[in-house]
């Protein structure tokens, strides 16, 4: 074998294979950093859908009460207007019709704001801002319909 056969046959250096594991190993890391990305928040839509389909059975319900009633309720199965779903700016468990919790829907709770806006001079009018929220998602998913005394 002569001089210079001996040197195209050599192989690679200490120095070159340190250099391609660490480029390697840093192509790896920035893959697994998304996969984990990915994995993270593959439940965020299916949350973010069961709560709108929740704001929507909510808001379904409001809207098909009476504007006004001025009757004494007790409790959610006795709501008979609007204004009676205004839960006073806290966040209650999720229920049904007749206010019982739903424990499917536990990590829920839904919030309501009935308020009386006067747009262009109209008192006759209610802004109902819903809005739910899940325990494991940071953001909410807000609800806004407007219901108008039509009846008169």
């Amino acid at each position: 074998m002569n001089k210079r056969q001996y040197f195209l046959y050599r192989g690679v250096t200490l120095i070159e294979l340190i250099i391609s594991i660490v480029i390697i190993s840093i192509a790896v890391g920035g893959i697994m950093a998304l996969f984990l990305g990915t994995t993270s928040s593959s439940a965020d839509p299916m949350i973010r859908a069961q709560s709108l389909a929740v704001a929507q059975s909510y808001m379904d319900e409001i809207m098909m009460q009476p504007y006004s009633n001025d009757g004494v309720t007790l409790g959610r199965a006795n709501y008979n207007e609007v204004s009676d779903y205004d839960t006073a700016g806290a966040f209650l468990a999720v229920q049904d019709q007749l206010g019982n919790p739903i424990i499917a829907l536990s990590g829920y709770t839904v919030k309501v704001a009935v308020t009386t806006p006067g747009l262009n001079g109209v008192n006759d009018m209610k802004k109902i801002v819903l809005t739910v929220k899940h325990a494991g998602l940071k953001a909410e998913v807000p609800l806004i319909s407007y219901r108008s005394d039509y009846g008169n």
